[in-house]
Order: C-alpha cells, then structure tokens, then sequence
C-alpha cells in the first residue's frame, strides 16, 4: 500500500495564503517608490492584491519625502505614475488620495492607489522552468489521484487532478485538498477564493513571459467555458531552479461567485483533454478564429449567468447563436451562401444548427409552460419559432410585440431562455469535435446522473454500428 501511495504525484500547494473568501493578498510591506517625470517619492507602507470594490492591486503608505515635494505634488495633480519595487517596476499606478493630517508627533502624509493593468513584482525578463497559478471559483471536478502529505507526515488520496496537453505545452490543476470547505465559505460570503493550483510547462526549453500570455488567455477562455461563468489562471508566478523570480498580478476578468449550470459533469474523462486540444487547434488557426472563440463564449457566459435578467439572456443567446451561424454554417461550412444566407429567418438559422447537431426541433419535454405556449399559437410550430417568437417579442418595442410579451408567462421566458443557451452549448461542443457525455439543462432532475446524455451527433454514429 505504501508503494502505490509513494506512486502518486504529490497535490501542487497553494500559489498564495486565502484563509476565507475574499481575502487580502499581501504583495509586499516596506518602502518602495512611486515615479513619474516630475517626482520621486519614496513611501512606506503595503501593496495588496484586493477583490472589491473591484480587483485589482492597491498602493498605501506614509510618504517619506520633503515638505516641498510633497506639496508640489498635491498642488500640481501630476497623479500618475509608476511603482517600483527594489528597482523594478511593478507597474502604471494612479495615485486616488492625498492625505495630509497634523498629529501631536507631527504632521503626516499618506498617499494610495491602484495598479492598472499589468502588475509584475520581480524581474519578468528571466525565463522560467514552469508557471504556477492559482484557479478562483472553479466547479468541482474528480480527476485522477493526487496525494497529499500533512505536517504530522501522513498521506491522504485524493481524486484532484486534471491535465491539459497540446504539442507545446502540459498544463496541471490540483482541486485544493480542502475544496469543499472553501466553497462552503465562498458560498457564505459570495466573491472569490481559490479553489485550484496549477502549473504550466513547456515541453521543450524554458517559458518567457512574452511567450506565456496566449496560452494563458486561451486557456482562461477555456476556463470559463468549463466552468459557465468566468474563471482565470491568477497569481503566476515563474519559477527557475526552484524559486520564484517573479509573481504576476495583473487583473483578469473573473466573475463573483454564482451557482449556475453547465454542460461539463463532475466526473470528466479524457474528453476534456481532448477538447482542449480541438480548443487549442481553432485558437492558433487565424486571428478570426480565435475572435470566434472568446466572442461566442462571451454571450455564452453572459446569457448563462443571466444578466439582464431572463429577458436580457435571452437577447445576448441569440446573438450568440447568429456568431455561430455565420461561423460554422456560412464561413466554414459553406452550407449556404451569399445573399440567401442573410436573408433567411433567425428560426431557420437556428434549424440549420440543430441539423447539424442530429438534435430534434421539438421543445424539450420538462418544458411545459413553453409547450403550453406552443399549444395556445399555432404558428408556433417548434422550439426554434417558439423561442425566436419570445426573442422578438422582448426586442421589438412595438404596441403589438409589448402586448405580447406581456401575455407570456414567465415560466415560458425562463424555459426558453434555457433552451437558448442548450442549443449554443452542444453548437460549441459539435464545434470542438467533442463525443462524451454532458449534463444536459433541459431534463428536470435532481441528481446529475439522471441529466447525462451521450451528444446527439454521437448517438447516430453508435446507432449506425
């Protein structure tokens, strides 16, 4: 048992300290200096790395300059400037508050700010072995066996891990050995916490920051598209010879914490890896391919965290849909063209779609107010018309579309608002060539197991052998 214990790789450790949701990350505590063409001025105090109001990396501290200076500074609004770190530049910061206050002791001046954009403590020009991140607010996935090892020296299994390989690159994510307490928390409190490690290397030589920011913007698109909400790599840190040289806190685009649903199933196989490949590929083919993928996931997110309500997800799905459509049906495909291909009806694009799913214009049987819609319009022939019917009844401000929405029950609006994001989920995952099985939105049930489904494009072939 020990043999097969000591077999399996250890779980990354955490790439930085959040003991609870939400918490400051501390960058760094003693003096540094904030520069521009007209100033130097030396400050002692903290950088932090913050989550709200929103996040990003904080400046604070007592300023350790001349009277003069100090006054000039305030007098003379020259606010940005640049922050540096034991010689090096940590980055563009905008200097937000003067302080000026008369105590017993003497009088004191604090300044603080914020860090916009990109933010490096440490010397970036060094390349790197391997890349080290932390993964905020990432859904619960089982993966192959990591072991962990505690301070009293005895070993713990866990089923952690998941693994993403193309041609150039081997990316590892560790679950955090205490993920179920942390999502606890982060349910409690809402926000941001870290809930994966990871690490990124190369297969061939060592990693220059330069060389690091496709992949890691392409894998946060894949992230995200994963997880249903925004996710990112944070916190990278690169390492050479086993020490950190530099850490970068830069600010990605990560959504706060909210339960949503998505494709992806707590137990992934090796179609993941796959996907990511196929991901992988589309990605580096063109500049437009690659705008294909983070803008169609864009609305997918965005309709699925249901911004602006039922209603509003409904509007960004659609526009979703039509990226795909042109896409896939008309630029890649070639399944119809020119003028014919703009001019046919949103419900017919969407039929177009579904043809290439194998997947049925009929509306899903748990859907019964949307069923029940159907039933009452005759025109409303299939789920692509009923849908398109509720879309244009939201977008159109017209008496007569006003009076319609107005009639249709909210339960309706909502079904259809899943149907919606259904369709763009299994649109994006035929793209991607994936042939697993998925949890599918439209069957109401309680338990994951019973809402797994093989994709329909996969059903056909296995009905065909």
């Amino acid at each position: 048992m020990k043999d097969k214990r000591e077999n399996h790789p250890n779980i990354i450790t955490d790439v930085v300290e959040m003991p609870e949701a939400n918490s400051t990350v501390e960058i760094y505590r003693g003096e540094y200096f904030i520069k521009n063409e007209k100033y130097n001025i030396r400050v002692k105090g903290r950088i932090t790395y913050d989550w709200f109001p929103s996040i990003g990396v904080r400046f604070y501290g007592n300023i350790n300059n001349d009277e003069n200076e100090i006054r000039f500074l305030k007098s003379n609004n020259t606010y940005y400037c640049n922050v540096f770190i034991d010689g090096l530049k940590l980055g563009k910061g905008i200097i937000r508050r003067l302080k000026i206050e008369t105590t017993p002791k003497g009088t004191i001046y604090t300044l603080a700010g914020i860090i916009s954009g990109s933010a490096i403590h440490g010397d970036k020009s060094i390349c790197a072995d391997k890349i080290k991140f932390g993964i905020p607010n990432l859904r619960n996935f089982l993966g192959s066996i990591v072991q962990r090892v505690n301070s009293s020296k005895s070993t713990t299994l866990l089923t952690n891990r998941l693994e993403f390989n193309d041609d150039k690159c081997k990316i590892i994510i560790d679950k955090c050995y205490d993920y179920e307490k942390r999502l606890e928390n982060l349910k409690e409190k809402g926000g941001f916490v870290i809930l994966y490690n990871g690490e990124l290397t190369y297969k061939k030589g060592t990693i220059s920051y330069s060389s690091l920011q496709d992949i890691i913007y392409c894998f946060n698109t894949f992230l995200s598209f994963i997880n249903g909400r925004r996710t990112a790599a944070i916190f990278l840190e690169g390492i050479a010879n086993d020490i950190v040289k530099w850490t970068e806190y830069s600010t990605y685009k990560i959504d706060p914490y909210k339960t949503v649903s998505s494709w992806t199933k707590t137990v992934p196989r090796e179609g993941l890896n796959v996907l990511w490949m196929r991901f992988r590929k589309i990605w580096k083919q063109s500049p437009d391919d690659k705008n294909f993928l983070i803008t169609s996931i864009h609305w997918y997110v965005e309709a699925n965290s249901n911004a602006g309500f039922s209603e509003g997800s409904i509007i960004l799905a659609q526009t979703a849909l039509e990226l795909i459509y042109n896409w896939w049906i008309v630029e890649n495909k070639k399944i119809i063209l020119g003028k014919d291909s703009e001019n046919i009806s949103a419900s017919n694009k969407i039929r177009i779609l579904l043809s290439q799913l194998n997947l049925s214009n009929t509306i899903p049987t748990a859907f019964t107010a949307l069923r029940d819609l159907q039933k009452a319009d005759n025109n409303l022939i299939d789920s692509p018309e009923a849908i398109v019917y509720i879309r244009n009844a939201i977008v159109h401000s017209q008496e007569k579309k006003r009076n319609k929405l107005s009639t249709i029950p909210t339960d309706a609006i909502y079904e259809a608002q899943q149907v919606y994001i259904w369709y763009i989920e299994l649109s994006l995952l035929c793209i991607l060539d994936y042939n697993d099985e998925y949890y599918d939105r439209c069957i109401r049930e309680l338990y994951e197991d019973k809402c797994l489904r093989l994709v329909p494009w996969k059903v056909t072939i296995q009905n065909d052998l």
